[in-house]
């Protein structure tokens, strides 16, 4: 893949296919994708919390591995797009099966990275109480 620079922005669906494969990476490629797909200061907002910068999304990636144990990310949909917004439907898969369903609307600066997330959780895994699960800003 290509290294991605304010001159040469992904297409939407790039974005939203590599935003999709960020969430399914190790830590170390997390880093290493997130530094050309997000912008340095990226907010994410949540049903369980806020988040800014790329840290704390590798954080969280941890955190809910450790939680839920192996999963994997993947889209329900093609991607949808206007303007600045990409809007990726989301499923996380578990060896059991489907664990929970999401929508994210992706908002991108003018160089094309991601510079906030929205996060709506359309079906919440069995036994989900958002009030219990703040994250850390």
């Amino acid at each position: 893949m290509a290294m991605t620079t304010e001159t040469t922005p992904r297409s939407p669906a790039a974005t939203a296919e590599a935003y999709v494969s960020f969430w399914n990476l190790p830590a170390d490629e997390q880093r290493a994708l997130g530094d050309t797909l997000f912008a340095s200061d990226v907010a994410r907002s949540t049903p369980i919390g806020e988040s800014t910068g790329l840290e704390a999304l590798i954080d969280f990636t941890r955190q809910f591995a450790e939680g839920v144990g192996a999963y994997t990310f993947v889209a329900r949909t093609e991607p949808d797009a206007h303007h600045e917004h990409v809007r990726v439907r989301w499923e996380i898969l578990k060896e059991e099966g489907s664990f929970a369903e999401g929508t994210d609307v992706l908002d991108l600066d003018r160089s094309g990275r991601i510079a906030a997330i929205t996060a709506f959780i359309d079906r919440a895994p069995e036994g989900f109480d958002p009030d219990a699960h703040h994250e850390e800003a």
